[in-house]
């Protein structure tokens, strides 16, 4: 079944040298699976990666070759980009170790830890032909220095018995077609009555989703029946001795906006930051040569600087859910400041910051603009047609809800202030 996945996967070119790490692990219940690496009569890569695997144990050396890349090739035919993985280097020579690494590094797939664990240290005569029983001792002795990826994985544990609490509470005592039913009543109730009219198929998945997501999120803790460990309770938790946080750019991004790791240029999607192209909309809803904005950014000058103008979509989440915002998409307009001038780390700008600007700092864009600041002024909004929308701008970012939530919040607050008279 294509949603069935192991969780610890090898890539050697000899199966007797693995053998014994297959056969553990397939004891003790957890999917596992070999791929022949070797050059003569082995297997393909994988076409996709997998979602969740917790170890790679990769050997260097196939049919008695050495290839860095080759190596590299092999974990990222497997792992996703930027994801969790512990690597095993399983090999008769660990001083090719640091050549692997150096190329996961290039390709975003370095692991969150490693082990090298030469073949040669563990070979004994038999029909075993290593030690694995050592093996594996030494294995969990080294991840057991690591105490916080314990409560990483009670974590994603909860995560996983949460997602089967909500499915199995959708399937329990259904029939394929009222199981069918219960989803599409979800579509409807989330998406309202008007998403029975649509024909984009993604549109009504998206709803689907969100609508799930929801009732993941407010269960997840719930499954979280682990003890915290002593070392944990001391160690991890104990934030009395800790120092203030460094600011973390790309941690903060988290926190901003949705982890996604390519935008279709067809989505329309609430909180969504987009780059004008050159066209009439720029030339007349850009803030970068508003007197206000200009006063203020005037100190931000300078060869490494980039200045570029963007929008955020602000039309509410129900109203794009539920296809009612009418003919128009609600844009306010904004600036993103690449490598901006700062002082004390706080993004250097002229006097006082005027009420109608919002700055979100300290941000990570990608991994060439890593440092940008986001500045979004509530005088400035307009409407635009969908299909203006996803032919005129280029999406780039997605703010995630709750910064959304805040952002309506604050220009909805701006925007119904009363003014005041001035006394004469």
């Amino acid at each position: 079944m294509k949603f069935l996945e192991p969780s610890v996967i090898i890539v050697d070119d000899v199966k007797a040298e693995i053998q014994g790490i297959l056969g553990y692990y397939q004891s003790i219940g957890i999917g596992c699976k070999w791929f022949n690496a070797s050059y003569y009569d082995g297997v393909d890569m994988p076409e996709k990666v997998f979602s969740d695997i917790n170890l790679l144990f990769l050997d260097l050396f196939y049919s008695e070759r050495f290839d860095a890349e080759q190596c590299a090739n092999w974990v990222q035919s497997i792992i996703p980009e930027k994801s969790f993985y512990i690597l095993i280097l399983w090999t008769k020579d660990s001083a090719k170790a640091d050549e692997v690494i150096t190329e996961l590094k290039k390709n975003d797939r370095l692991p969150f830890t490693f082990l090298v664990k030469s073949k040669t240290e563990y070979a004994v005569e038999g029909i075993e032909k290593y030690d694995f029983t050592r093996l594996f001792a030494e294995i969990n002795t080294q991840i057991d220095t690591l105490p916080a990826l314990d409560e990483i994985f009670i974590w994603k544990k909860s995560i996983k018995h949460s997602t089967n609490n909500v499915l199995g509470n959708l399937s329990k005592n259904s029939q394929p077609q009222e199981f069918n039913n219960k989803l599409r009543n979800i579509i409807i109730s989330h998406g309202g009555n008007c998403v029975k009219k649509m024909t984009d198929s993604n549109r009504k998945r998206s709803i689907l989703f969100d609508a799930l997501d929801s009732v993941l999120i407010s269960n997840t803790k719930n499954n979280v029946t682990d003890q915290i460990s002593l070392i944990n309770s001391s160690g991890l938790y104990d934030l009395t001795t800790f120092a203030s946080p460094e600011v973390d750019k790309e941690l903060n991004s988290w926190f901003h906006f949705k982890l996604e790791k390519q935008i279709s240029q067809d989505l329309v999607y609430p909180g969504i930051i987009s780059e004008y192209k050159e066209n009439n909309w720029k030339t007349m809803y850009s803030i970068q040569d508003d007197e206000i904005v200009n006063e203020y950014i005037s100190l931000q000058v300078g060869d490494n600087i980039t200045i570029k103008n963007i929008v955020l979509l602000l039309s509410r989440p129900c109203d794009i859910a539920q296809n009612k915002y009418g003919k128009n998409l609600k844009l306010l307009s904004g600036l993103i400041i690449i490598n901006p001038i700062r002082k004390k780390n706080k993004f250097k700008g002229k006097d006082t910051k005027p009420d109608s600007i919002k700055i979100y700092d300290h941000l990570f864009l990608n991994n060439v603009e890593k440092d940008v600041t986001f500045i979004f002024d509530f005088r400035y909004n307009f409407s635009v047609p969908e299909k203006i929308f996803q032919t005129e701008f280029t999406n780039i970012k997605i703010f995630n809800k709750e910064l959304l939530s805040e952002m309506q919040v604050e220009y909805s607050s701006y925007s119904s202030r009363l003014g005041i008279t001035q006394v004469i």
